[in-house]
């Protein structure tokens, strides 16, 4: 990506004073997979929204509330094109990916059946089905990847309305082979949800193109991810499944009238989303739409495909280190989760962060059965029973990884940057003297004097 991208993005400016050297360092983020920044296209969207036409949207006359309704349904549209939906299917806006895909169950959650889901979801694409009815799970093989064998086993044995699946992991990045899953699951009469959180920024999306059977039902993704501020996001759904199911979040705006003993419900979008939404982080989530288009998806993922591959052939390199998942990196976005050995991935993480300026995750990133499987803890009830006994996901011996997420706007600079840095903590080579405080690694001694922050 060019150097343009890169200036766009006040966030590269940033420069962090380490805590244990004293010294200026640069930021190089690369946690992007839990929320990204917005370049400065998107914040001006989002401040003159605020500044000029902030009101509320939909029932009133006046210029401002006319013209915030306008920025707000074109992002309907911008969003629906931008992943290729349907002419069937509606967007409908929500808090954020977790608020979607909760949306998706419970659009389904009175039809007969049972939700497959995949070992290798985020909890927000498998506890919300749990809690609308039954659910039966689909594994994951040695390499990371969906065991479609068992897949289509679990779909002949059970009678499915909903397949719940990732676009990519969170934990690896790894791609599931969503053409053969979407038309299998549609063969069986089941539907199928893709969870689209870590796709929408990292890859070229065309909904009615995944297999030969017209493309998942139902897409969730938020705008946080995809480079605007936090309160946007969105559930692509089919029109009928919109009509026939019971409001999401019934109130102000969900109904034609309301008499002492009935409602009247609308239909489409509006059924669904009851009360004032965040219309600015909407049209931030539209001008990020427009900001990605600008630069041509195709053109994101060869970026980050570049990136991924001299990342993966430098921690081959490193010895101690190991990436989680085998497949290859074109069959990933650009996230990996790994371990040190030796090093708790909480102090993998501290040390990145405190002597080099290097932000990533670290921890089981909201997909235990997932994680605990990539790791080979053999013996899962072990880790329950801990839970039970009153440890936390924060103790320092924790089972856990830590993970590495591009963004548009890393380059390989940053990618050498963080091979060295990871080198230097495989070999235990950190110059902190790092215990265990309050659920952190904390440096103990004051910092060295050095170069002051910003030279």
């Amino acid at each position: 990506m060019s150097v343009d991208v890169r200036d766009q993005f006040p966030v590269t400016k940033t420069r962090l004073t380490s805590a244990v050297t004293g010294a200026g360092m640069p930021l190089t983020y690369f946690d992007h997979g839990a929320s990204t920044h917005a370049p400065e296209s998107v914040l001006h969207a989002h401040e003159r929204f605020i500044r000029e036409a902030y009101s509320n949207v939909h029932r009133g006359a006046h210029h401002l509330s006319i013209v915030s309704t306008e920025a707000y349904e074109d992002v309907r549209w911008k969003a629906k094109a931008f992943v290729g939906a349907r002419k069937d299917q509606e967007v409908v806006f929500a808090e954020n990916t977790t608020d979607a895909l909760n949306l998706a169950a419970h659009l389904m959650a009175e039809r007969p059946g049972v939700t497959l889901v995949s070992a290798m979801e985020h909890h927000s694409n498998d506890l919300p089905h749990r809690a609308k009815g039954p659910v039966v799970h689909f594994g994951t093989d040695e390499n990371g990847q969906v065991d479609m064998r068992d897949f289509e086993k679990k779909l002949a044995e059970h009678k499915v309305k909903l397949v719940a699946i990732t676009a990519a992991s969170n934990v690896t990045g790894i791609r599931p082979p969503l053409d053969d899953i979407v038309d299998l699951a549609h063969a069986f009469g089941a539907k199928v949800l893709v969870d689209g959180a870590q796709a929408l920024a990292h890859l070229p999306t065309d909904l009615s193109r995944i297999g030969t059977s017209g493309g998942p039902d139902f897409f969730a993704a938020a705008g946080h991810k995809a480079y605007a501020p936090m309160g946007g996001a969105f559930l692509v759904a089919p029109r009928e499944v919109l009509d026939h199911a019971e409001p999401y979040r019934p109130g102000g705006g969900t109904v034609k009238f309301v008499a002492l003993d009935d409602a009247m419900w609308v239909d489409g979008v509006e059924r669904h989303e009851g009360g004032t939404p965040n219309v600015p982080g909407i049209v931030a989530m539209g001008a990020a739409i427009d900001f990605l288009r600008g630069i041509g998806m195709e053109a994101v993922r060869a970026h980050e495909l570049e990136l991924l591959k001299a990342m993966f052939a430098g921690m081959e390199q490193i010895p101690g280190v190991r990436w989680l998942g085998t497949a290859p990196p074109e069959d990933r976005v650009g996230t990996v989760s790994f371990v040190v050995d030796g090093v708790p991935h909480a102090l993998v993480s501290t040390v990145l962060d405190n002597e080099y300026g290097i932000a990533t995750r670290n921890g089981c990133f909201c997909a235990h059965p997932y994680l605990v499987d990539l790791l080979g803890i053999d013996d899962p009830e072990m880790v329950r029973e801990r839970i039970k006994a009153g440890a936390t996901t924060r103790e320092p011996d924790f089972p856990g990884a830590a993970r590495a997420s591009l963004g548009i706007y890393n380059d390989i600079a940053d990618v050498e940057r963080f091979l060295e840095a990871l080198h230097t903590v495989a070999a235990k080579g950190w110059k902190g003297d790092y215990s265990w405080a309050d659920g952190t690694w904390v440096h103990q001694r004051p910092a060295i004097a050095g170069t002051p922050a910003g030279a």
